[in-house]
């Protein structure tokens, strides 16, 4: 399959900078286009919400973006390197933003990556769920919140009681497994943005968090193909979001 780039990296198209792709742990940050110079191969992105600077280390580069093919959505991308960085670009408005310049090695090809990039959540953003442990249901706002997420794994933080009793919670251990059914939340929106299950195994407690609460990091064990892309658009959407805030704020 041959892929238009004129087409694909359009302005105003989100995309994910993905580093190190073919690495054992690749990552990405998402974008979005202000510009594309297909004479000279060079496309001018929006400064990722987690910047890339001259002091940023990575062996390769490739901007990537989802399209349809198949009957599914695919992603491809094309090798870069950041050429130039732009500390006021100008937008409508007498608006500015930070920006970096790509130039970019065609031909766009068919990616597969399995980038991690975790969201912070915040006011907009949100992820509701439950968990079950030692055969009992836990669910966010009353025992647990989940502060950040990809599909590789969460962190959680854990009020140390509920209602004034201790939170069982707290007794979490290094390898408990925990079966988790998410909702993808945009406050923004009447109804939730997709609903999945996972399997989770608990990596990572620290019970000195906070006075009142402690984090547990969690791994994801097991996720479906079709809940990792919807995780994976949650992130990016929201990711993307957050940039058009901070532009519009610049």
């Amino acid at each position: 399959m041959t892929f238009d780039i004129k087409t694909i990296f359009s302005p105003s198209k989100g995309v994910d900078l993905v580093f190190n792709m073919h690495s054992p742990a690749p990552t990405s940050r998402s974008s979005i286009i202000f510009d594309a110079n297909f004479n000279d191969n060079t496309i001018t992105i929006a400064q990722p919400f987690v910047p890339v600077s001259p002091k940023t280390q990575f062996d390769t580069l490739h901007v990537t973006t989802t399209v349809t093919g198949r009957q599914k959505r695919i992603r491809v991308g094309m090798a870069c390197q950041v050429e130039r960085f732009i500390d006021h670009y100008p937008l409508a408005g007498n608006a500015v933003s930070k920006a970096l310049v790509l130039r970019c090695t065609p031909p766009v090809v068919e990616t597969n990556i399995r980038s991690a990039f975790r969201l912070p959540l915040g006011s907009r953003h949100i992820v509701r769920g439950r968990l079950i442990f030692r055969e009992t249901e836990f669910y966010t706002a009353a025992d647990f919140t989940i502060r950040d997420i990809s599909f590789a794994g969460m962190g959680i933080m854990i009020p140390k009681k509920v209602k004034a009793r201790p939170n069982p919670l707290c007794r979490l251990e290094y390898n408990d497994i925990l079966p988790m059914g998410l909702v993808l939340v945009d406050t923004r929106k009447k109804d939730p943005l997709g609903t999945l299950s996972v399997k989770t195994k608990v990596k990572r407690v620290n019970t000195d968090y906070t006075q009142t609460h402690i984090l547990a990091g969690l791994k994801v064990i097991q996720i479906t193909r079709d809940s990792e892309s919807l995780l994976n658009r949650f992130i990016h959407d929201a990711q993307i979001d957050e940039l058009k805030r901070l532009s519009a704020l610049r």
